[in-house]
């Protein structure tokens, strides 16, 4: 298994040393289909991970690119302040930011242009306000066997910087200042997890590092978890707390590069939303690592992204030895995240899909948007060394599980979703 990392390391950093320049393939095009037999052609627009999903079966169909256009609001406020916002010499730490996209315009051969790209995913415009939905969770192996089942009723974020639609805004006042606050959970399965949650406080100032907090309901205690154990997986998955959502990490803690401009398949306008149609098989131990691959339903389209090379700078230990991630030059977020274990060879991915629009389904009931909105809807990390996945649906939308009474919600005002919900003693009494 080694020897044949090692040739896939030695890929990867070859279509690395490739990207100088912006790539500009004529293969694939809207309408072709990229799998095994032709994936040397699409080499340009595909990551390694693309390419490692590719080798085990898995079929891309090619959609047309779509733009995407910032919400008026987000669009006024980088208007209006984007031109105080300043960056220390290392590119560690934001000055003077209120709202909006910090860096709207970003000069390759700046030597911080890679930290003004993370500090725009830091501040992307599809989480500004309150943003939250329902999820599960699968465990699938390399026979593409379900090892275990988890649920949750809540994902939930609220920013208190860059507030755009919802009162206080543009910034919610604290001390030492937030940048956001999140939960996951509480879980109401597996049955030795019910009540589990995680409650995470995002501060702005680059001496305060995140405060992350895990209850066990069984152990009816709250665990503080160190900013060294954050790169470890939890809940027996294969997710870390600084790879959701594709990069959750604190962006001062990392010294950043550009490694190139370029353009990537991405899943920006996947269809298929609250559906398994995404998923290549179901994991019923029938269909091997097809179980965790994307489905040839799923649409792809070519898009401008930056990729990024991250290094962690600011932790004592850390499981990972680097990070590239391939952020849209639009929206300022991915389908693709990659990590690499200290010997540099891929490790884990974090691949998710979008649907950016209005209405994402036809069942969609939650709200009537007038822009669009970023619905990130599934996803997954791979552990490729060992072929297994943590594969997650948002919201699930499965008959044989449980349906929440709501969906993903944007700029809406919840119960959960406001100061006093983001608090030690709200996570305790959540799981009761």
């Amino acid at each position: 298994m080694k020897k044949g990392l090692g040739v896939f390391a030695a890929v990867a950093c070859a279509v690395v040393a490739g990207w100088a320049s912006s790539s500009l393939a004529a293969f694939p095009e809207p309408g072709d289909t990229v799998s095994k037999a032709n994936m040397a052609q699409a080499k340009d627009v595909l990551t390694p991970t693309a390419e490692w999903m590719l080798n085990q079966g898995m079929v891309m169909k090619v959609g047309p690119y779509k733009k995407y256009d910032w919400p008026k609001a987000y669009k006024e406020a980088t208007e209006k302040y984007a031109g105080q916002v300043k960056l220390s010499e290392d590119g560690r730490q934001l000055f003077n930011y209120v709202a909006g996209c910090p860096f709207p315009n970003i000069d390759v051969n700046d030597p911080l242009a890679g930290s003004k790209v993370m500090w725009n995913h830091e501040y992307f415009p599809d989480f500004t306000d309150n943003v939250g939905c329902p999820w599960i969770l699968e465990l699938v192996n390399n026979k593409g066997e379900m090892e275990r089942f988890y649920a949750s009723h809540f994902w939930r974020r609220m920013k208190w910087e860059g507030r755009l639609y919802m009162d206080p805004k543009p910034v919610a006042p604290h001390n030492p200042q937030i940048t956001y606050t999140e939960q996951w959970g509480p879980l109401y399965a597996p049955n030795d997890l019910k009540g589990a949650g995680v409650l995470n406080f995002r501060y702005s100032p680059l001496e305060n590092p995140d405060d992350s907090y895990m209850y066990l309901p069984e152990l009816r205690r709250v665990r503080r978890i160190s900013v060294a154990n954050r790169s470890d997986a939890f809940w027996g998955t294969d997710i870390d707390i600084d790879s959701i959502w594709a990069f959750n990490a604190k962006p001062g803690y990392w010294t950043w590069r550009v490694l190139g401009e370029k353009q990537v398949l991405m899943a920006a306008h996947s269809g298929h939303y609250q559906d398994r149609d995404v998923w290549g098989a179901a994991p019923d131990g029938k269909s091997g690592t097809a179980a965790f691959m994307w489905s040839d339903k799923v649409n792809w389209e070519k898009r401008p992204v930056w990729v990024i090379e991250g290094i962690p700078t600011g932790y004592n230990q850390y499981a990972y030895s680097k990070r590239v991630i391939y952020v849209d030059k639009e929206y300022f977020n991915t389908s693709w995240s990659e990590t690499y274990d200290q010997g540099g060879e891929l490790w884990k991915t974090w691949t998710q899909l979008m649907n950016i629009s209005k209405k994402p389904s036809e069942n969609y009931t939650a709200a009537n948007y007038d822009e669009e909105q970023v619905f990130t809807h599934n996803g997954q990390v791979v552990d490729m060394q060992i072929s297994h996945s943590s594969k997650w649906d948002c919201p699930p939308g499965y008959k044989e599980y449980y349906v929440p009474k709501y969906d993903w919600y944007f700029n809406t005002s919840k119960e959960w979703n406001t100061p006093e919900a983001f608090t030690i003693n709200f996570l305790i009494q959540s799981a009761r």
